[in-house]
């Protein structure tokens, strides 16, 4: 791989991004409006403090990221009672509850290769980019090496 190539050059950006107190409802709408697979949290002056993925939805509180994805995430159907079990719980979680938090990062003037070695190293399919006061500024997700590759073939 090329060393000039640096991550500003792969990422997706503008990052999306959402404040510290967001509900779990108001961040899987964005996600689904958007179609992508995780926001960045930041705190009140707009510093990455955690990420939220489709699989922190499932994975810390069992609620579902979209009611279309639920039976493929659960293995089965769900019935009325279980969806508004699941819709009060999105309304009523935060963010902060099931953020994963620290977050590895990268900086946009990083090496592609160093952005892949962190990937790599902590098992993630996605890293934010952040600018030197820790501002997300982008992500580098799978997808956008993918659709490099594919580029520059």
């Amino acid at each position: 791989m090329r060393e000039d190539i640096k991550v500003k050059d792969v990422m997706t950006s503008p990052a999306v991004v959402v404040p510290l107190g967001t509900t779990l409802d108001q961040v899987a709408a964005l996600m689904l409006e958007r179609r992508i697979g995780s926001v960045l949290v930041v705190d009140a002056k707009g510093r990455l403090v955690g990420i939220v993925t489709e699989s922190d939805f499932l994975k810390e509180k069992g609620i579902p990221f979209s009611t279309f994805r639920a039976p493929l995430l659960l293995g089965r159907f769900l019935n009325g009672g279980q969806l508004e079990r699941i819709l009060q719980e999105a309304k009523a979680t935060r963010v902060e509850e099931i953020m994963t938090a620290p977050v590895h990062t990268v900086a946009p003037e990083a090496p592609l290769r160093q952005a892949l070695k962190v990937m790599l190293a902590y098992d993630i399919n996605r890293v934010p980019v952040v600018d030197e006061e820790g501002k997300p500024v982008g992500v580098l997700a799978r997808f956008d090496l993918l659709r490099f590759l594919a580029d520059s073939a």
